[in-house]
């Protein structure tokens, strides 16, 4: 399944997500729901392929056990595959959680946006309203800290102390 799926995967991991954007606007105009389109479409990719990888990796002698021991393929999946997969599937997700970031900020830039930090950051730019913009800066580096922490939270408690990411 695999081998089908990876083309298309590195192709669509492959598209810078701004480009995504101008196709988003055609499709669901702009505003709100083609932000969190844009946002959501462009996160994806970090977390699917790191789950991928995650679940490729889990070890083969792992595998035949459960063979032996004739575990259903849901069981598999969930105690086996799942575990397995859960450290990658994490640092996927903190990788996106940035890039979600990033794109939050770029999708604020577009026309039709009237609020938001990325909007707040390149008004106060336009405007030399520096204190404005260092505002935003920090807020934005606040947020990342504080979603990442939480997530990093999630992952010991699900993952355990010893096998966490480092990304």
């Amino acid at each position: 399944m695999y081998a089908l799926c990876d083309p298309l995967l590195q192709f669509a991991r492959a598209l810078p997500p701004p480009a995504l954007v101008p196709v988003l606007v055609v499709i669901l105009d702009f505003g709100t729901p083609m932000q969190i389109a844009s946002i959501a479409l462009s996160a994806v990719w970090p977390v699917l392929i790191n789950t991928a990888e995650g679940a490729r990796d889990t070890d083969p002698l792992r595998i035949e056990v459960a063979a032996v021991l004739r575990l259903t393929p849901l069981e598999r999946l969930r105690f086996l595959i799942l575990p397995s997969a859960l450290p990658r599937i994490f640092a996927g997700l903190r990788l996106s959680l940035s890039l979600s970031l990033i794109l939050m900020v770029f999708s604020e830039l577009l026309p039709g946006t009237a609020a938001g930090i990325g909007f707040t950051l390149t008004d106060a730019q336009s405007r030399s309203d520096l204190l404005t913009v260092w505002a935003a800066l920090v807020l934005l580096g606040a947020l990342g800290h504080l979603l990442n922490t939480g997530l990093l939270a999630v992952e010991k408690r699900l993952v355990g102390r010893g096998r966490t990411t480092t990304t």
